[in-house]
């Protein structure tokens, strides 16, 4: 596995982007399956709710650790094949077999082994992703990261609605849980030989700047400036409020809706198509508007459709609802991600940038907390509604940070440049 492809002065080659692009793609495909089906196929396989949602939080657990793989990539060159490249084909190829065992493992007779499968396919996915984002890093000059950034977040988007729509649609014909819904987990697995096939013909791309042989631990210390805390406490806020609200639609949907499988796929669908028109709304309105109009149009936009979700009436509401918070989500993932790329520094580019990721991945959290507030809130109405108008007041709680943020922030590391976001 070479280290010849050079890296265009005006972009990402199209060949990297098409590597990145195909392992966000399956990002969205995997999380479309966790996030809206593989709690319904535990119980439809005869495991209880409540143990069922803490297998849940177990199995996504990798996502918050995945920083974990940050110093390895960086630092070790893996039999000489490289930094990135086989840490990504070893993350395809866990998730892909750990996609496939789970097809084969009963979660109620052996729930142990099918919690402990479950954590390890997505931390297959966590090792490919936080490898990706320091490839992305390593070749991506700052006049390109908006389109970059948009076009990842767009790709994971797109595909996380055509599966939502189509995995809804298809256990809806077939029934879900063990021997029923496992069509869904052998589709997922098949869709990883995309990327697999290209990580594999591409050699690994030359760094633009800085990243494998100029690693020094000392690079941590970029988490620890000021900027970089308040960038952390903001990106913890939006993806608490925006994630926790995202996993507890689908339940919302099912129990006090009564929305058949298809229908709640389709909202799912609905939202990912939002998340993808959002990101690309951000990399073109960015250098028109600027850095301060972009950070408080995102979080107004986050708290208004956040609250807006208590409106909902039926399956046209909660498409329409759906479609704009998808898209205030997408703007602030967008965002985040360029803050993140730009603090992040080159000489540990996997860790610092997986460092900063890893705060919105406690996100995870927001679902409990969501959860919470719906059995807190229970007696005026439905907790749900009332959770929802909660949660969206939460968000504007972020609002002091912006002036912190509303200026670009150079890291001083080895041909370093600054964010192109104005």
């Amino acid at each position: 596995m070479g280290q010849g492809e050079p890296v265009r002065q005006g972009g990402v080659s199209a060949v990297s982007l098409g590597l990145f692009g195909s392992l966000y793609a399956l990002q969205g495909v995997v999380i479309a399956y966790f996030f809206n089906y593989n709690q319904l196929y535990m119980m439809a396989g005869g495991v209880a709710a409540p143990r069922a949602a803490e297998v849940q939080s177990l199995a996504l657990l990798p996502f918050i650790l995945k920083f974990l793989a940050g110093p390895l990539s960086d630092r070790v060159n893996l039999l000489g094949w490289g930094h990135r490249k086989p840490y990504i084909i070893l993350g395809l190829l866990v998730q892909s077999a750990g996609l496939l065992s789970l097809s084969r493992i009963h979660p109620a007779a052996q729930l142990s082994l099918f919690t402990i499968t479950a954590v390890a396919t997505v931390a297959g996915l966590a090792l490919y992703d936080t490898c990706c984002d320091g490839l992305v890093i390593d070749v991506t000059p700052a006049g390109d990261r908006e389109r970059v950034q948009g076009v990842l977040v767009a790709c994971r988007a797109v595909a996380a609605m055509v599966c939502s729509l189509g995995f809804g649609l298809l256990l809806e014909r077939t029934g879900n849980g063990p021997g029923a819904g496992d069509l869904v987990l052998w589709i997922c697995a098949a869709l990883g030989a995309i990327p697999l096939g290209l990580a594999l013909l591409a050699a690994e791309p030359c760094p633009a700047a800085g990243a494998a042989d100029g690693f020094q631990w000392r690079a941590l210390g970029a988490l620890l400036r000021p900027r970089s805390l308040v960038l952390l406490a903001f990106g913890a806020a939006y993806s608490v409020v925006g994630y926790g609200v995202e996993i507890n639609l689908s339940p919302f949907y099912g129990q006090d809706l009564q929305f058949r499988d298809g229908t709640i796929g389709g909202l799912a669908s609905a939202r990912y198509v939002g998340r993808a028109a959002g990101a690309a709304i951000l990399a073109s309105a960015a250098p028109r508007i600027g850095r301060h109009r972009v950070i408080q149009l995102g979080l107004l936009a986050l708290a208004a459709t956040t609250a807006a979700q208590a409106s909902i009436r039926g399956p046209g509401s909660a498409g329409l609802a759906g479609l704009a918070f998808g898209a205030a989500n997408g703007w602030m993932d967008a965002l985040f991600f360029v803050l993140a790329m730009e603090a992040s520094d080159p000489r540990m580019a996997a860790s610092t940038y997986a460092l900063f990721m890893a705060v919105t991945n406690i996100s995870v959290t927001g679902g409990a907390l969501v959860a919470w507030l719906e059995n807190a809130l229970s007696g005026f109405g439905s907790g749900y509604r009332m959770a929802f108008v909660v949660t969206g007041c939460l968000a504007v709680l972020a609002w002091p940070l912006i002036r912190f943020l509303s200026r670009p922030q150079e890291i001083r590391g080895p041909e370093t440049q600054p964010s192109s976001l104005p």
